[in-house]
């Protein structure tokens, strides 16, 4: 449950109250990792079922049914990712994790909808991680995780620089993983009011290409349309990013590239406690470097105070490089409260499903932990 506060806004010629609400999510437990590369085996304790966050949402009402806010969250690992391999003279550069390095806008809310200005999460992120499968987040057993995701070209999912759009490195059936949609800095959206079930949504983040002189960046359009409504939750959503005749410097990017993502997601209630889950994508790049499909398919079911979700998961590579890859994710919850849970998480990925096994290849990942959101 939320925790709220009432605070009193320091406006100069008013009197108005705004509204502060603190919440997030605490996750921690034990992840062993099993490779066909043993140099990449670990045991960590860290954030399994989810990103451990913590958010400030400010809102206040302008009358009329108008109103003018902020949402501000910091994502974290435990001393910002530090760990004991780290040298003593890396160990603090590489405590990179600051104040408001996730989603973080302003926004403003009226009869017509919704216009948020800054960096706030992407609708194929909600489309990939809350209609086209169960609730695995971008933890173990997700098919839109750094180990494993439904799409290959630009993204901005790379750990360390969520936010930043980078390019894919070349695939090979250990460099596979693919890109995510998660969250692009210097962003516009909008999101229609919700009419018969259906609204729309709009994203747009500005391209500059300024030969090279610090303020290159790529350009992003982003739509979907969902449909909500009694047992069915329906989305689509198409993601593009442009790069200039300039590209930026970070992730290798190409210059004058293109390349999209589409994914359409739906999930329906057959149960009260059964709830089936469907993805299909599709995406291409203008050099067709890279392109492909993916598929997406999961059930969650409810048993008491017990949660169980599955899902298989596959991109099939149709570019020249032809390397596929699959997934399987299983999760259990034991739900201690409505905010607390105990949980076991499983994955077995491939990334190299269609070609012979590599060294880091095929990977598996088991974790045990607790989670508390508030």
């Amino acid at each position: 449950m939320k925790k709220s506060l009432v605070a009193l806004a320091a406006l100069a010629a008013t009197s108005a109250f705004a509204q502060v609400t603190i919440d997030g999510y605490f996750d921690r437990g034990y992840i062993a990792t099993n490779n066909t590369d043993n140099t990449k085996d670990s045991k960590l304790v860290g954030s399994n079922a989810g990103t451990t966050t913590i958010g400030f949402k400010v809102v206040e009402a302008l009358g009329g049914g108008n109103s003018i806010g902020l949402s501000v969250n910091t994502d974290w690992a435990d001393i910002s990712g530090a760990n004991q391999d780290s040298t003593a003279t890396t160990a603090s550069s590489i405590q990179t994790g600051g104040f408001a390095n996730s989603q973080s806008f302003v926004h403003f809310n009226s009869g017509m909808g919704t216009l948020r200005l800054g960096t706030p999460n992407n609708f194929t992120l909600t489309n990939a991680i809350a209609v086209a499968s169960p609730a695995f987040s971008t933890g173990i057993g997700s098919a839109y995780s750094s180990g494993f995701s439904i799409a290959n070209g630009l993204g901005t999912g790379v750990v360390g620089s969520v936010g930043i759009v980078s390019q894919q490195a070349a695939i090979t059936s250990t460099a596979n993983a693919g890109v995510r949609a998660i969250r692009i800095a210097n962003t516009v959206q909008y999101s229609s009011p919700a009419m018969n079930g259906f609204s729309a949504h709009l994203g747009s983040t500005f391209k500059n290409s300024n030969a090279g002189t610090g303020t290159d960046t790529v350009g992003v359009t982003e739509y979907a349309l969902r449909y909500t409504n009694g047992p069915v939750d329906a989305m689509y959503t198409s993601i593009q990013y442009k790069v200039g005749d300039t590209a930026p410097a970070n992730g290798s990017i190409t210059a004058g590239i293109s390349s999209k993502q589409n994914l359409l997601g739906a999930s329906y209630a057959v149960l009260p406690t059964l709830k089936l889950h469907a993805g299909f994508g599709s995406n291409t790049s203008s050099n067709d470097v890279f392109k492909g499909t993916s598929t997406q398919m999961g059930a969650t079911y409810t048993m008491g105070a017990f949660t169980l979700m599955g899902q298989t998961a596959k991109f099939d590579d149709t570019s020249s490089t032809n390397v596929d890859r699959k997934m399987i994710g299983l999760g259990l919850d034991y739900n201690l409260s409505k905010t607390a849970r105990a949980y076991v998480r499983y994955d077995s990925l491939n990334l190299g499903s269609n070609v012979a096994v590599a060294a880091g290849s095929e990977v598996t990942r088991t974790a045990v932990g607790i989670s508390k959101s508030f």
